[in-house]
């Protein structure tokens, strides 16, 4: 008969890990739902990793019980029922004991699970509005980080194309040369006070008029505060829903430049996007004639292209 896994074993910790991932990547991460599991993965992960070194370090100290139960030995105490560590101090532990994992590392494991606390325990939604420029790249960092340390990856975690995905995030999220476009803003803020109220008018009205959404996705110009307009390209799968008698295709975009022509600011790169607060992943909507959309051969169905919505949260 196989051998059951402790459930404070590395494996089974690890198995729930990818469970939950699961669940995770069925929702855009523009999603709340997409930020709620993502919490519960974190949570996985770090009892999965602090288990590696140690099932009995998953124990809550407090009741020596725990740590015979941790080392699958006998219980005498009656009624007794097994108490793992809180969350928060599994984190400590892996600070202590993990020369990688640093403090940066556990304040955004203390942060995001708080988040998920919040969401679980009361009124509030702090995943509903979070965007993903804020906390993704941080996010699949620090699993980048656990998963090899316990001998995992990110392609185990979440499969080969999101690892890829991630990989570029991780890749933008510590690319430091990207933070020199603060500068480069903070010039073309300096030019935009310099001109009279009438050119700003002028040019702020043109703004809005030009950067029109079926083109790209409209933010607020981070040097002037304008209408300016980011392109992006596609991740992860499109989703497509119907409204009889219209197919309307959502796909997740993440932005790859930006251009603001009040000011005249530009910015290509996803690290330097990340670093303008310009990061953010948003959704683009195709709507499509139903008929239009089912007789024509599916890679050239653009044609049937009725509107295109890149403003969606």
């Amino acid at each position: 008969m196989k051998k059951i896994n402790h459930e404070w074993s590395q494996e089974s910790l690890f198995s729930k890990a990818q469970i939950y991932a699961e669940v995770m990547l069925e929702h855009q991460d523009t999603n709340w739902q997409f930020g709620l599991w993502s919490a519960f993965v974190l949570e996985m992960l770090i009892r999965a990793t602090v288990a590696n070194i140690s099932p009995v370090l998953i124990a809550d100290n407090k009741d020596w019980n725990n740590l015979l139960y941790a080392l699958d030995k006998p219980i005498k105490k009656s009624k007794f029922v097994a108490k793992s560590a809180s969350i928060s101090n599994l984190i400590q532990r892996l600070e202590d004991l993990i020369n990688d994992f640093t403090l940066e590392h556990a304040n955004f494991c203390v942060h995001h699970i708080e988040r998920r606390n919040s969401e679980v325990h009361s009124g509030n939604m702090p995943f509903e509005n979070l965007g993903s420029s804020s906390w993704v790249p941080n996010f699949y960092n620090v699993c980048d980080l656990l998963t090899k340390e316990i001998g995992e990856s990110l392609e185990t975690l979440f499969g080969t194309e999101i690892a890829s995905q991630a990989n570029e995030e991780i890749e933008a999220y510590k690319d430091d040369s990207a933070k020199a476009v603060k500068g480069t803003i903070v010039a073309y803020k300096d030019v935009w006070k310099e001109k009279t109220p009438a050119e700003k008018e002028q040019a702020t009205s043109q703004a809005n008029t030009v950067m029109l959404r079926h083109y790209g996705h409209r933010v607020q110009c981070p040097a002037c505060e304008s209408t300016g307009l980011l392109l992006g390209k596609a991740i992860g799968e499109v989703k497509r829903e119907i409204d009889d008698p219209k197919i309307i295709e959502k796909q997740v975009m993440r932005p790859e430049s930006f251009q603001c022509i009040a000011c005249g600011l530009k910015i290509n790169g996803y690290s330097k996007l990340l670093t303008s607060g310009l990061g953010d992943t948003y959704i683009s909507t195709s709507t499509f004639d139903a008929i239009e959309y089912f007789d024509v051969d599916i890679d050239e169905h653009i044609r049937g292209m009725m509107e295109d919505d890149n403003n969606e949260y």
